[in-house]
């Protein structure tokens, strides 16, 4: 069989509320590509359209693929590859309503189309039966946490590639998928394109490898970018990625010519390091050995990804159970001028004899900010002071028993004491809890339909992956460097933020947060990273976390040498996760940015070279 061209994957959505021109913009580029993609779910999301579900509100999928798509409906329909596909995840928890929504809309405009959607990944009505392990450290075990959260109300497994060949092999035009993992999208598309198998595990990893770089939209191209500066005055309207991927699995990742934003070294190693676990990468059809994998800057807005490894499939799949976890609400007020810390103590002393704290899980004060010196404003004089609590009783935290007394102590409290007088999400919030599980994955039976068939017509999707017997799965590895290099031979040292000369990235994944580091590319990038492997032990990185973390979590740290990268795994930081954090950060990206600010001893020479872009 001849070996076909690489085909062309653009990204149109990298999240809930992304950019609703994301497929507008790429089809208006001058690269014509064969597949659009976008990941639209998050655990965020998936909590709230689950209890949006229970409410009676919504319909369960994610609307904004819906307004994006017909904010381009013109283009779609007049594009120049008349065999374009389209593969996303926004069917959320409903993906036949969506796919459902999709056909009205093109047949309204005689686009006749062929709509799939696969279904499969709830397992809701399945859980009382289901062997559930966890998949952190930070969760305990699922029969301990579902007694203590009994109201379970979403149960989705994370599906991978396979439904998505099974439906364009079958003539999908358009392909609606539920909780299927951020990169399995374009796994789907390349594995159906080189007509690849369930065993070709390196084509997969290295394709897996490739979704990740583009699953988060314009990550990939200046967003979330630590050298975003150098984009002005253009840091705006950035172009979604495109992955250019081969029969072989390697990838260039690239933008739409002409349109803003930048693909770089530095935009891709944050992007790979953002929310990885470690070396292994899990997908549910292949792990992606990251140790060796390597990136190179071709040409201007083109790195090629090579250097993946392939192993089999695991045995186990990821699922994602909400419960109800309870009621949340908080306020906050403002402290302005001195004695910041004792005007916050002197509050939060007052409150807590205001209300029965027995009847609250969670009561935190949180202050937040630096007030400046000899501030020029009262913007640069004012701190936020956020009160937030959590109860299972949504009458402890009613406005009578919550921010009504605490707000009491108004008139007696220190000097200037000012509420910010929105007080709605001081009302109590239902909110769900997060066990991150794994689970059998001959469990999960993905079947596909078509809209336009009848609804007895199924096409099962076969999964015939050969897997990695359970007690043979790869452990993530924990390790300091080898063959350190003492830090004084890197000669005199200033102290200055670290962000000054090192880039970074960090993000959640469940419960946890993690950190990757990098120096910018360019001059002398080898010496560099010999200093940033011997400077960023487990040790040292826990310092710089500082008072963010409490001595007993547990972290871990591993390399990727070819990219000159240090990545380390937070454990436990979120608490149950995004969608119950208490922490303001609940996505864990500022993580980064707060150790970027940490003052380090940096050698001198290194301090005054910046990136190249």
């Amino acid at each position: 069989m001849p070996v076909r061209r690489p085909i062309l994957i653009g990204n149109i959505s990298g999240a809930t509320g992304d950019r609703l021109d994301g497929m507008r913009s790429m089809l208006r580029g001058p690269t014509k590509v064969d597949v659009l993609v976008g990941d639209w779910m998050s655990e965020a999301n998936l909590a709230s359209r689950s209890l949006q579900i229970r409410s009676g509100q919504g319909r369960g999928y994610e609307p904004g693929f819906l307004h994006s798509f017909r904010l381009a409906l013109d283009d779609y329909i007049g594009y120049e590859n008349s065999d374009l596909k389209i593969v996303v995840n926004a069917g959320g928890l409903n993906p036949k309503a969506l796919a459902d929504d999709v056909q009205r809309m093109l047949s309204s405009r005689s686009c006749n189309k062929r709509i799939a959607y696969v279904t499969g990944d709830n397992l809701l009505p399945e859980l009382d039966s289901l062997h559930v392990e966890p998949l952190t450290r930070s969760t305990g075990d699922f029969a301990t946490w579902k007694t203590k959260y009994p109201d379970v109300i979403q149960a989705n497994v994370y599906t991978g590639c396979w439904g998505i060949v099974q439906a364009l092999k079958s003539g999908a035009d358009v392909v609606i998928c539920g909780r299927c993992t951020d990169a399995s999208t374009a796994m789907g598309a390349a594995a159906w394109w080189h007509d690849w198998g369930f065993n070709d595990f390196a084509k997969l990893a290295g394709t897996l490898a490739a979704g990740h770089l583009i699953e988060c939209g314009c990550y990939a191209t200046g967003g979330n970018y630590a050298g975003f500066e150098a984009l002005q005055p253009n840091y705006h309207d950035l172009s979604f990625p495109i992955a250019e991927i081969y029969s072989n699995g390697t990838a260039v990742i690239q933008k739409q010519p002409g349109q803003n934003g930048v693909v770089n070294l530095d935009t891709l190693r944050g992007q790979l390091l953002y929310e990885i676990q470690g070396l292994y990468y899990y997908n549910p059809d292949v792990i992606a050995d990251l140790t060796a994998i390597k990136m190179e800057q071709i040409a201007k807005d083109r790195v090629q990804v090579s250097g993946v490894r392939g192993l089999p499939a695991p045995t186990t799949l990821k699922i994602a159970i909400m419960a109800i976890g309870g009621y949340q609400a908080e306020f906050s007020i403002y402290i302005t001028g001195l004695k910041v810390k004792e005007k916050a103590a002197s509050f939060e002393k007052m409150a807590r004899r205001m209300v029965d704290v027995s009847k609250l899980d969670i009561l935190d004060f949180q202050l937040y900010g630096t007030s400046k010196e000899d501030p020029q404003d009262q913007l640069e004089a004012t701190m936020q002071l956020r009160v937030f609590a959590q109860s299972r009783d949504a009458k402890a935290l009613t406005p009578g028993r919550f921010l009504g007394p605490m707000m009491s102590n108004q008139l007696q409290g220190y000097p200037g004491l000012t509420a910010n007088l929105d007080y709605r999400t001081a009302e109590p919030k239902l909110i769900c809890t997060y066990f991150p599980g794994l689970i059998d994955r001959k469990r999960c039976r993905q079947v596909v339909h078509f809209v336009q068939d009848a609804p007895e017509k199924q096409l099962p999707v076969p999964d015939e992956a050969v897997v990695i017997p359970k007690e043979q799965l790869p452990k993530q590895r924990s390790y300091e460097t080898a063959d350190s290099v003492a830090l004084e031979a890197f000669g005199p040292t200033k102290k200055i933020p670290l962000g000054q000369c090192v880039f970074s990235r960090s993000g959640d994944k469940g419960s946890n947060v993690n950190v990757g580091f990098f120096f910018p590319a360019g001059v002398n990038s080898g010496v560099k990273y010999d200093w940033l492997r011997s400077f960023l032990t487990i040790k040292a990185f826990r310092s710089l976390l500082a008072n963010e973390v409490t001595p007993d979590v547990f972290i871990e740290r591993c390399e990727f040498p070819q990219i000159q990268a240090v990545n380390f795994v937070v454990h436990g930081i979120l608490g149950a996760g995004v969608s119950s954090s208490s922490k303001m950060d609940s996505l864990g990206k500022n993580l980064a940015e707060y150790l970027k600010a940490r003052y380090v001893d940096i050698p001198i020479k290194f301090s005054s070279e910046a990136a190249q872009i």
